[in-house]
């Protein structure tokens, strides 16, 4: 039962999201020319019909037009729209002009045999005016085209909706001309099923923790451990971390895997005491939930009682999207005892502003510095400098992705607090861990291989 409900409010999730997506208004082009036989106006697209010829469906966006709506105000924002949709009626009379919504404009035709549809549509970006006139000035503008050749019987929101997110996506954010895969997306329809299966997994307690623990440098012990989360598919095997998370917060399922995974580690939380190896565990917040003040009031009931024993690890641009409400959950996540810690430091757009303001008793340096100590003459350089600002921030410092004895004597030389890599130990299942911790010396392993200076005291 617990299992048709949890699927059941997936399935709602996600018609929800849908509706949000596909219900907005999306205007019809008034006055653009459209293909012969469609009146105009009308959302019917090639590919909708039963056609057995291929269809090309692209979008045309505006780059940056959020931002720029915001000054134009609605009606002059909606003229421009309109002005670069004739444009493409113009240029590409063969398109079929469809749904436009506050940004884009979406268009589709059956191509000729021999017509060479890139070449068609860089030649349309190109005409494409960039300067338009608009109530006594000209407004220069970026558009950007994605596009994809699709088969027959491809419905038309398919296509959109994987040109949309494309158009999205941060790595194509400097591209004018982007084309996706001819072939039907599988990938998609596989995510939809492993959607499914996740939230499954979630209410049937299918899923794992594994912990990798954080070494401190000065007392040769494990200060705490931080949690990953596994999961193996009974179909697809491992399903890699980050591909869970990316999935949970596109669909709204963020909040019930991050609910789960606290309840896991709260339980471990008393597995160890009883073990007689007391330890605290971390666990990662998405950036998506910080804002959230249900979510925050969850956090609180579930760890009330056992705070000392579970640290929040929030990457360092997770408060950048709504910063007042982000850092007003964390100082209350700090009132009641919590610690924070800040992890990936350096991977992001770090901002020194946003770093005084974080109530955290923790700086995490990311991989991608540590992995350069012995090998780069700049990265030993950061890798200090973020060590002095942290300690000058009463922050400890940890240092991630720690594999080699000599970054680790490198580290213990510059200050660094805690290191944590698979030179430590890689993540660990709960029993393990357990048998881990129980070891009389857990740098043993590592002195065997480590220079004379390894554990140099300061």
């Amino acid at each position: 039962m617990v299992a048709e409900f949890a699927l059941a409010l997936v399935l709602l999730i996600g018609a929800t999201a849908f509706l949000v997506r596909r219900g907005s208004p999306r205007y019809p082009v008034v006055g653009a020319p459209h293909a012969a036989g469609h009146a105009a106006g009308s959302p019917f697209l090639p590919g909708d019909d039963g056609d057995t010829a291929c269809t090309v469906f692209a979008v045309c966006e505006i780059d940056g037009f959020e931002k720029m709506r915001r000054h134009l105000g609605p009606a002059a924002s909606n003229a421009l729209i309109r002005s670069i949709a004739e444009s493409i009626g113009l240029i590409l009379p063969e398109a079929s002009l469809g749904r436009q919504n506050r940004s884009a404009i979406e268009f589709a035709w059956t191509p000729e045999e021999s017509q060479n549809v890139q070449a068609r549509l860089a030649d349309l970006l190109e005409r494409l005016p960039r300067t338009y006139p608009l109530e006594g000035c000209a407004l220069d503008v970026r558009p950007r085209l994605c596009f994809l050749t699709a088969g027959p019987g491809t419905a038309s929101d398919e296509a959109f909706d994987r040109i949309e997110a494309a158009l999205a996506h941060p790595a194509a954010r400097h591209s004018d001309l982007i084309e996706l895969e001819t072939t039907p997306n599988a990938g998609a329809r596989s995510d939809v099923a492993l959607l499914r299966d996740l939230s499954i997994a979630i209410a049937e307690d299918a899923l794992e923790l594994h912990y990798q623990p954080k070494l401190d440098c000065r007392a040769e012990t494990i200060a705490s451990v931080e949690a990953l989360l596994r999961w193996t598919h009974p179909t697809f095997g491992a399903i890699a971390a980050d591909r869970m998370i990316a999935m949970a917060e596109e669909s709204g399922l963020i909040r019930q895997l991050t609910r789960w995974v606290m309840t896991r580690a709260l339980r471990d939380v008393a597995a160890l005491d009883a073990a007689g190896v007391p330890l605290p565990i971390y666990v990662n917040i998405s950036g998506a939930l910080l804002p959230d003040e249900r979510f925050a009031a969850d956090v609180l009931e579930i760890t009330r009682g056992a705070e000392q024993w579970i640290g929040l690890e929030i990457t360092e641009t997770a408060v950048i999207h709504d910063p007042e409400r982000a850092l007003a959950n964390l100082n209350a996540f700090r009132a009641a005892g919590l610690n924070i810690a800040i992890d990936d430091y350096g991977s992001g757009l770090s901002s020194l502003a946003y770093l005084k303001q974080l109530p955290a008793q923790e700086l995490k340096i990311d991989r991608l510095f540590i992995s350069g100590l012995t090998t780069t003459h700049r990265d030993p350089l950061l890798v200090r400098s973020s060590i002095d600002l942290a300690h000058a921030l009463e922050m400890q410092v940890t240092a991630e992705g720690v594999d080699s004895p000599m970054a680790l004597s490198l580290l213990t030389v510059m200050g660094c607090d805690m290191v944590q890599g698979y030179l430590v130990s890689p993540p660990l299942p709960l029993a393990e861990l357990i048998e881990f911790l129980r070891r009389d010396s857990h740098v043993a392993h590592i002195e065997s291989a480590a220079p004379a200076i390894l554990f140099a005291r300061r």
